[in-house]
């Protein structure tokens, strides 16, 4: 069966890493991102330009998918904005975080459904579990998101697989300074910057996995122990 991964958000960083792993293992991968990178060329991956905050957008990456593809193995909600605090931030991250993700679940559900075993994984954050007084939109969008792997893990069992994966820190911002730097690595038990790696990692564990929905896999390397009150 013709059965891609859909991955969204994957033009750079961790999201591109993934899609060239996941490609490189023999999937095919169609990313949905807002731009097109020249410099990604790979017989696995197809990729289609979509700003999954417009209703349109998606509207035709769901046509697109439904006239090349029999089914969908997997969909990988990676896309993500991290922007502060106010009205217009917060309405595009809900339509990123929350609308888009609840869109393609719902109108790609028969696709997955075709599929023997397939799987939705969410991207959340760990801010989603703990709040951010300086990113109170961020972490209150991926909060819905992270709520959502629970009701679409009831709605789609047994066929469908639905969990999220809460990272941390993985990758130091392109526009941090060594202050910065430092700041954000004292925030964990593990002080390091990981890459990629651990994200790719828990997204090809639960591809694999046969008994796992509506759970999350903590990769923040120790963040919620760092300064826990005894």
């Amino acid at each position: 069966m013709n059965s891609p991964i859909l991955v969204t958000g994957a033009s750079q960083r961790v999201g591109l890493a993934l899609a060239l792993e996941l490609a490189q293992a023999g999937h095919t991968v169609v990313t949905a991102s807002r731009s097109l990178r020249a410099d990604v060329v790979h017989p696995n991956i197809i990729q289609f330009r979509a700003d999954l905050c417009l209703e349109a957008d998606r509207l035709a990456l769901i046509e697109h998918l439904r006239q090349r593809h029999d089914g969908l193995r997997a969909i990988i909600h990676n896309a993500s904005v991290w922007l502060d605090d106010s009205l217009d931030n917060l309405e595009t991250m809900f339509r990123l975080h929350v609308e888009a993700p609840y869109h393609l679940n719902l109108a790609l559900g028969d696709m997955l459904g075709r599929v023997e075993k397939a799987d939705i994984i969410h991207i959340c954050d760990e801010t989603a579990s703990r709040g951010s007084k300086s990113h109170i939109g961020y972490a209150a969008t991926k909060a819905a998101l992270q709520n959502m792997v629970l009701s679409f893990a009831e709605k789609y069992a047994p066929t469908v697989r639905v969990n999220g994966i809460l990272p941390g820190l993985l990758i130091f911002k392109e526009d941090g300074d060594d202050a910065y730097r430092e700041h954000a690595l004292k925030k964990a038990l593990l002080e390091f910057e990981p890459g990629a790696r651990p994200l790719i990692d828990a997204v090809m564990f639960l591809l694999e996995s046969q008994y796992s929905t509506g759970s999350h896999v903590v990769i923040n390397g120790g963040r919620h122990l760092k300064n826990r009150i005894a």
